[in-house]
């Protein structure tokens, strides 16, 4: 089995260039985005686990700081670990006006991979993040955490909208989802470690505003370099969903969520 995962989260180095280009192009419409309402399913199974309050926690691509928040508001001592410098810019604007000193929270403007921490954090945190499909960050993320370790992955996503605009433009859309959380679950349990697993469903009938998908769905059609030319035929390709300045879309996705107590190993 070990075999298998090693195989699986074995390829090519992430080009952080490429990344940050990209996620610092689609930071403000990200933060717009990343707000939910009611109660977010990697919060509540994290909360089953754990008292995060006065833990620390390092959150690996922390994003705009949406889960940074979260976090702070369950009484935990929070880092924020992101290469993209807009999306600090967006998570420190969104931290502050949410009440707390973003000034006195710690950002580590970096990646993963060259990230060097001063000290080991209680737990770490990942949400959706593609720093779990690469089988060189699975030792790192251990030794990162001194009592647990959290991670939220998409495995599976379908937006009918999505689907409808690629065959207009002639394209198809990147893989949103992936089963390595499963692989890096399988690891654990190999390690000795007692892994818990669970999954989200969601079907909703999303309605949004159009300007909110035309980033992403560059992204998701051309990949991290997309150009504005590329993101103008989004916004050409969207134009006859558009109904008093909202798009419907019929959305189906899974998550899966694991996490680990490192204090309970069978050595």
């Amino acid at each position: 089995m070990r075999e298998l995962c090693v195989s699986k989260l074995t390829q090519s180095p992430q080009d952080m260039e490429k990344s940050n280009q990209m996620w610092n192009k689609r930071a403000k419409e990200f933060a717009a985005n990343m707000k939910t309402e009611g109660q977010d399913p990697y919060m509540e199974f994290l909360k089953k686990q754990v008292d995060l309050n006065g833990k620390s926690i390092l959150d690996v691509g922390c994003g705009a700081g949406k889960y940074m928040k979260l976090l702070l508001e369950e009484g935990a001592i929070v880092e924020g670990l992101e290469p993209s410098s807009e999306m600090v810019r967006e998570a420190k604007k969104y931290l502050g006006e949410s009440g707390y000193d973003a000034e006195k929270i710690a950002f580590h403007v970096e990646s993963f991979q060259d990230f060097s921490p001063q000290k080991p954090y209680d737990y770490v945190f990942i949400s959706n993040n593609p720093v779990i499909s690469y089988y060189e960050s699975y030792d790192k993320i251990l030794k990162l955490a001194k009592q647990g370790i959290f991670i939220g992955s998409w495995m599976g996503n379908k937006d009918s909208l999505l689907e409808k605009v690629s065959q207009k433009l002639g394209v198809k859309a990147k893989g949103h989802g992936s089963q390595n959380i499963r692989y890096i679950f399988e690891l654990l349990f190999e390690d000795g470690y007692y892994p818990s697993f669970d999954t989200y469903v969601q079907r909703s009938v999303k309605e949004v505003a159009p300007e909110s998908l035309y980033q992403r769905y560059a992204s998701w059609f051309y990949g991290a370099e997309y150009t504005e030319k590329e993101v103008q035929a989004v916004k050409t390709a969207l134009a006859e969903y558009i109904v008093k300045n909202k798009v419907v879309t019929e959305v189906s996705s899974t998550q899966g969520m694991l996490f680990v107590d490192l204090k309970k190993r069978l050595d």
